[in-house]
Order: structure tokens, then sequence, then C-alpha cells
């Protein structure tokens, strides 16, 4: 891997409007071209200037591009919406986390902090690869040509240009200034709908998924495993495509407390999802997490819905699927961190259609502890596989009639000094007028398999909200 320098374009006081700062980078890209001048003598060059306030997923969505790239936090104080890709890391042979993470950190280390890298992985990089997922690499992590970043509502307008020899920069070069003479910065008054379906097919049915649960309770009463979680993909047609950054525009107004994210690889296929759980959170030394394990539905008044939170604490099972989740966590921090300790224990996480027992972790990291470490031994939760890890595995390659793919792996992004990753759950793969839907249940000993099928529909209503019947 090449080194990269990059050198952070002096920082406009004053924010222009969006139109002032487009021609603000145009003018340095020009300036580049007709020069023959990069900024700095380093690889990767960002550009930047702050504009007046824009919500970055509705400004992706007016963007003719078909490769994009969109990722915020649970809060959505911070979004970056990506298009193209300056930079680029894809592995489709099956390796490790921490190979992944050493060959992003070759590139990470020598760059400014500013500069992140987005991407994610598949769930499990040994199973076999079903033909929908073909096109998805093992891992994918990209720095976008161009971006729109935004925190606590100040906005960002960013290039990213990688340098090489004469032709190549001059080739890079020509990228971002088409790049930003096709930017859209007109706000679209209505949202496009979602069409139909015309049908819905799962995987397994629900009398499938109740054998796979019965052979999971089997194991689990053999003493093989504690906890297994097992998923399930509902496939649906749909009347016809529909544009990946509209469905996730919906479905962020149906779960605004969610890490939202899409992976946009050409027009209409995407991997995309709304996904409440964390996995870690990285700032220099210092790591947040949490166990998010145990659901109900929320009730349709508020004594209702009271009274399904206090079913959620009060029940054995739940909390002995929790516990395992945190148990995991709490052994696994010791081993990166002089100190860690729990900032929370069983609180509620109200979602709309569901809510969660959550508890929260955080610690100071070792020196020299990376993410090369950090998300091997982060990835998988007892959360998204089980207990035993290995056991759990292997029990869910023979179990599952469907690939996972990307589905419950790490989604997220990482820079020199900081990483964030989420697990790729309530997470759907866009193909044309095809949407897979993915969801899953943690089995413990006690749980009802009828029971767990309604639990995966209550995770799936938000998608199910928008997705009517034709």
């Amino acid at each position: 891997m090449f080194s990269v320098q990059t050198r952070l374009q002096p920082v406009i006081e004053t924010p222009q409007d969006s139109e002032s700062a487009r021609k603000s980078l145009l003018e340095q890209v020009e300036h580049w071209l007709r020069s023959g001048q990069a900024p700095d003598s380093g690889r990767l060059v960002r550009l930047e200037v702050p504009f007046q306030g824009e919500d970055a997923l509705r400004w992706l969505a007016a963007q003719d591009q078909p490769r994009k790239h969109y990722w915020s936090d649970r809060t959505q104080w911070r979004q970056v919406a990506g298009l193209g890709e300056a930079w680029a890391l894809e592995v489709s042979q099956p390796v490790s986390c921490a190979m992944i993470l050493r060959e992003l950190r070759t590139l990470l280390d020598s760059i400014n902090p500013a500069v992140r890298c987005f991407g994610g992985m598949r769930f499990d990089a040994n199973a076999s690869t079903a033909p929908e997922w073909e096109n998805w690499p093992s891992a994918r992590f990209v720095i976008p040509q161009i971006a729109v970043e935004t925190e606590g509502g100040e906005a960002t307008l960013v290039a990213n240009v990688l340098c090489g020899s004469a032709s190549e920069e001059q080739s890079a070069l020509l990228a971002v200034r088409q790049q930003l003479l096709a930017l859209c910065f007109e706000k679209r008054k209505t949202l496009a709908g979602i069409p139909g379906v015309e049908r819905r097919v799962d995987h397994p049915d629900q009398h499938g998924w109740c054998a796979q649960v019965a052979f999971g309770l089997a194991a689990i009463q053999q003493g093989t495993l504690q906890k297994i979680v097992l998923a399930r993909s509902a496939e649906f047609t749909l009347a016809e495509s529909v544009d990946p950054i509209h469905l996730l525009l919906h479905l962020r107004k149906q779960a605004p407390q969610a890490f939202h994210f899409c992976f946009q690889l050409e027009t209409n296929h995407a991997f995309l999802g709304i996904t409440p759980e964390r996995l870690y959170r990285r700032e220099h030394q210092h790591i947040e997490s949490e166990a998010l394990a145990g659901t109900r539905t929320r009730g349709l008044t508020m004594e209702e819905d009271a009274q399904l939170a206090r079913e959620l604490r009060e029940s054995h099972k739940e909390q002995r699927e929790h516990e395992m989740v945190l148990e995991h966590l709490e052994a696994l921090l010791p081993e990166f961190c002089q100190h860690s300790e729990r900032l929370s224990h069983l609180e509620p996480l109200a979602l709309r259609h569901v809510q969660h027992l959550r508890s929260r972790i955080h610690g100071t990291l070792r020196p020299g502890v990376s993410d090369a470490e950090l998300l091997p031994a982060f990835h998988p939760t007892p959360a998204i596989s089980g207990t035993p890890n290995e056991a759990a595995l292997a029990r869910i390659r023979e179990l599952e009639s469907f690939d996972r793919g990307w589905y419950a792996g790490p989604v997220g992004w990482v820079s020199r000094d900081a990483a964030e990753f989420a697990v790729g759950l309530r997470a759907g793969l866009l193909t044309e007028r095809t949407l897979r839907v993915y969801t899953g249940a943690g089995i413990v000993e006690g749980s009802v398999p009828e029971e767990e099928w309604d639990e995966v529909e209550s995770k799936m209503r938000t998608w199910l909200s928008l997705l009517k019947q034709a």
C-alpha cells in the first residue's frame, strides 16, 4: 500500500451558500489543473469548503451518480453523504477482519484525521456466497470522491483527490471537476413514493422457521449451545424499481433513533439499513460499546407500552439473553483497556415499533491498541451469532437456508484517530425490483418458536409499514 499525505485546506470562517461552496472548490481544482501543482506533495489531497446547512441524505437523493455512500450516527448529529470513489479497498476472498483493518491502517496512519473510510463486510466470510451477493465482496471500504459532511447542523463540501503519476492526477482532477459541475443543490419539496409489492416470499416460511428454532433449542438442551441467533429473509418483488436513497429517506422517518447507512454499488443496487445496535465507537483511546438484547413490541397506549416495558425488564428469559451479551463485552474490554466500567444496566431503548434492553460500557484503551485488534474481537457478538460463538456459527451455516451476506456484519467508518461501527441489522439488499429484508432473533432456553416468529415480524415492521401490498 502506498504512503499517503494530505493537507486540510484553510477553513473559510463564514459559511457560504451551497452554490458558492461548489464554485470555490471548482476554482481550486481548476487552478490545480492549470498549474499542474498539487496543493501539497502527498498522494491524497482533501479540499473542503464550509457552507450553510444541508440535509446530507436529501442532498444525496438529488444527485445523479451510480455509486453513493451514506452514514449517520444514531442522533443524526453527524452525517456523511458521498459520491464516487477517490480510493477503495475491496477484498473478494475470505480474509480476517484484522488483515483488512491493517491494510486500512497503512493508508490512514499518515493522513489527516478528517479523512474517513466508509464500508462494511460480510457477517461470515467463510459461508457460501449466494447469487444475490456475488457482486458484494467480503469487505469493501471507500473514501468518497465528493461528499457533504454535516456535524451539528454545520455542513462541509469536500473533494478528495488521489494523486499519482501526472496522467493519473489529471484523470482524478477531471473526474472531480465533472462531479462538481454535475452537483445538484435544489431542494425537492416532495419525496418519491414507495412502489407496491407484487409478491412476498419468506426464507424460511413460518413452518420452516419453527423447525429451525426447534433444532436450535435441542442444541441448547443438549448443552452444545447456550444461545443461537437465527435470522430469516423476506423477499419482496416490487411493482417497479426504487431508488435506494429515497427508500432510506422513508425509513429514516420511521426510525429516527437508529444508525442509518447505505452502500450503493450502482443504480438501484444497494445494501441499506436502520440498525439500533452499536458495535463500538473509538475516539483516540476512549472506547464505548453496548449490549442490546431482549425485545418487546411497543404498546398502542401509554399504559400498554409501560406494561410491555415492565414485562421486558422482569422477564428471566430476556434478562438471560441480555446478560450473555453483556458478560461477553465486560470480559472483552479488559483485554484491551487500562480501565473499563459499566455506564448503565438494563435501560430501555424504545424505538418506534419495538423496545430493547440496553447496557452501556466504556473504557480507556491501552497505548498501541488499534481497530485491527478491536473489530475482530468485537464481531460477532452473542447478540448476532450466539454462545459459544464458533459452535453457534457452525449451526447457523447448517440451519439457515439463505446467505446473510453483509447482513449482521460490521458497517461504519474508520479514520486515523477514530472509528465507529454498528451491526448491519434491520437491513435490506435492493437489486432493481427485488428487495430482501433480513431480521433475526436470539434463541435461548425458554424460547417459543411461534413467539420468535412474531418478534421478527415486529422488528421488520418499519420496513413492512412502507411496503404496502399491491
